[in-house]
């Protein structure tokens, strides 16, 4: 989906935009800078693929303009990267963005309308996805050149605090290439009943892409020379309990329509990212089926994309200002195999 294609809809959509959250946002003056800064080492270990074994460092920056009035708002931002490994290895080791370079990371124009008990957005342009998914199903990082929109309503009382739809369309940008289409949509439910949180969302995903090598691989019994799609039914709940430690307990689900088959992913969290110095463990079990996510577009900090389950736990320290640090220890094993694969993360970043 060329570039120019999307120019003069998104001028025209930049008249009419806002942040596609359910509440306003705070007020920003016109064009104002942000910036993000993350700082990261990453060593893989594959004990019976040496070969694949590798140590890096990188750093990537992203900047952001926001500008709003009213109801409009126009957000333009860049990601710049560098790492001590090259741009050649990224699809090997699953990479969804470049190790190094310069590129767009949004533009996009947004339009939304809220009052005391309802809200409505719609955003056109480079954009992330807003929809509530698991690692399992989409890299957080990953951006799509298209439309995404929600709309819905909450009680005066506060109880419910969304109950809507979210929907996300458009080409995905990722260094696989082959052409890769994104369609999907989900109904959310978000109650607030004082000490604790809850939420809910069910909705559908497709993915269609041109087949190649890699994870554009093809998927069985479809036809290797004709477009590749996967359809899937997703589900997802959680709970937080708000006391003095915060605790939260997530899961994620999702079944291939094709295949039947399943795919799962389960989050526990304990304490929280908001106060400083105060640390929050998490732990995060994930089990991949072979056809059962949408393994093109699957978290990218994982290594097996599909046949597989593993075991995340994190590590982080909120510090001065909006840096925090994150130390991150993943085992996984491919369906199958005797061994597992390990890799260990250590970042510092300083968010928006």
């Amino acid at each position: 989906m060329p570039f120019c294609r999307w120019i003069f809809p998104l001028l025209a959509v930049s008249a009419l935009g806002q942040e596609a959250v359910p509440f306003p946002a705070e007020r920003l003056e016109p064009w104002t800078p942000a910036w993000e800064l993350t700082l990261r080492t990453d060593r893989f270990s594959d004990p019976v693929n040496t070969g694949d074994s590798f140590r890096r460092v990188a750093a990537q920056l992203r900047l952001r303009w926001t500008w709003e009035l009213d109801s409009v708002r126009f957000v333009g931002g860049t990601r710049s990267a560098v790492g001590t490994d090259g741009n050649q290895f990224n699809a090997a080791r699953w990479d969804q963005q470049d190790s190094n370079g310069t590129q767009a990371d949004v533009l996009r124009g947004e339009v939304s309308w809220v009052s005391a008990g309802a809200f409505n957005s719609l955003s056109l342009g480079l954009q992330e996805s807003g929809l509530l998914v698991s690692q399992a199903l989409w890299d957080r990082d990953l951006r799509f050149m298209g439309v995404g929109g929600m709309a819905g309503f909450r009680s005066a009382d506060g109880l419910v605090q969304e109950a809507g739809l979210r929907v996300a369309a458009g080409r995905v940008r990722n260094v696989l290439g082959g052409r890769m289409d994104l369609a999907a949509g989900q109904a959310v439910l978000k109650l607030d009943t004082g000490p604790w949180s809850w939420t809910a969302h069910a909705g559908r995903w497709q993915l269609a892409w041109d087949p190649g090598i890699e994870r554009l691989r093809r998927v069985p019994r479809h036809s290797p020379t004709e477009r590749q799609q996967l359809s899937l039914n997703a589900v997802g709940a959680g709970v937080r309990w708000h006391t003095v430690v915060p605790l939260e307990a997530k899961w994620f689900g999702s079944k291939n329509r094709e295949s039947g088959e399943s795919s799962e992913e389960v989050q526990v969290l304990l304490g929280s990212r908001e106060r400083r110095y105060w640390p929050q463990l998490s732990y995060i079990w994930q089990r991949l089926s072979s056809t059962g996510t949408l393994y093109p577009v699957n978290g990218d900090e994982w290594w097996f994309y599909r046949r597989a389950q593993g075991h995340r736990v994190e590590l982080t320290v909120p510090l001065q200002g909006q840096w925090s640090v994150s130390l991150v220890y993943l085992d996984q094993r491919s369906e199958g195999d005797p061994y597992q694969v390990t890799r260990k993360l250590l970042t510092l970043v300083r968010r928006f």
